[in-house]
């Protein structure tokens, strides 16, 4: 048994996070203490020793696949919330609580339980925070017209969960070609028409203002004035309508631009 730590350094994203576990499953049954990091430490530390754990898509099948068959779905998608949060101390949270679920031959599908544990309760809270925006998003995607037909959302969430709303819009609109836009990790989410969808990373849509139709912009005008006009001045409460709509969501929204 050591006391030396491994401090693993995986991409942030849910494959770079469950190959870092499938990899610290590895360090840790060798006796060391294990953390997961999306980012290289500010300052070194004694008797920790950084590994690059580069997103193995193979590793992170068969994570997924070994959490699905042997917890359960609820488990899988706590788990999967948690990966996808911008919180620093997620790696280590979905390694830890694995690991109580299965480590030493067990299979505890009732984990997420078991919320004394630290590492239980953080990937339990991360959960209810992740799912919270992504149901915000079904609410205040705000599509609009490009060129060609093709119906275009910006969005900046906090926690990346462009995928996780990929069921309800192609639900939404499967005869439509759409995309939806992170605009903080560059990223998109395309539609084509009946067909499944597809993430692109490091690309962002050309929004030139040849390519929109001119009546995009009396489309926008006709929205703006609609919800001028079923709004009661006498009935405005700007402290109620930021718990409804926060400011953050605004600036991809069409009735505040």
């Amino acid at each position: 048994m050591t006391c030396e730590k491994k401090l693993l350094i995986c991409q942030d994203s849910m494959e770079g996070i469950f190959s870092a576990v499938y990899d610290g499953w590895i360090w840790g049954a060798r006796g060391y203490q294990i953390e997961i990091s999306t980012c290289e430490p500010e300052y070194p530390e004694l008797f920790c020793t950084s590994v690059e754990i580069p997103s193995d898509s193979e590793k992170a099948l068969k994570v997924a696949r070994s959490v699905k068959q042997k917890l359960g779905e609820n488990t899988y998608r706590a788990v999967c919330c948690a990966a996808v949060s911008v919180h620093p101390d997620k790696g280590t949270a979905v390694f830890y609580l694995l690991r109580k679920a299965l480590g030493q031959g067990r299979c505890d599908r009732h984990i997420m339980e078991a919320l004394a544990d630290p590492a239980v309760n953080l990937v339990s809270s991360l959960q209810v925070k992740v799912w919270h925006e992504i149901h915000r998003f079904y609410g205040f995607v705000r599509f609009r017209e490009l060129g060609g037909g093709v119906l275009y959302s910006g969005i900046s969430p906090q926690n990346d969960i462009l995928e996780f709303l990929e069921p309800h819009f192609s639900d939404r609109f499967p005869n439509e070609n759409w995309m939806i836009y992170d605009q903080n990790r560059h990223k998109v989410l395309a539609h084509p028409k009946g067909g499944e969808c597809t993430v692109y990373k490091d690309g962002a849509p050309d929004q030139n203002k040849e390519e929109m139709p001119a009546e995009e912009d009396v489309y926008e005008d006709l929205w703006k004035a609609f919800c001028q006009y079923i709004t009661i001045p006498e009935r405005r409460n700007p402290s109620l309508q930021k718990q409804f709509a926060p400011l953050k969501f605004r600036s991809n929204m069409t009735e505040f631009l």
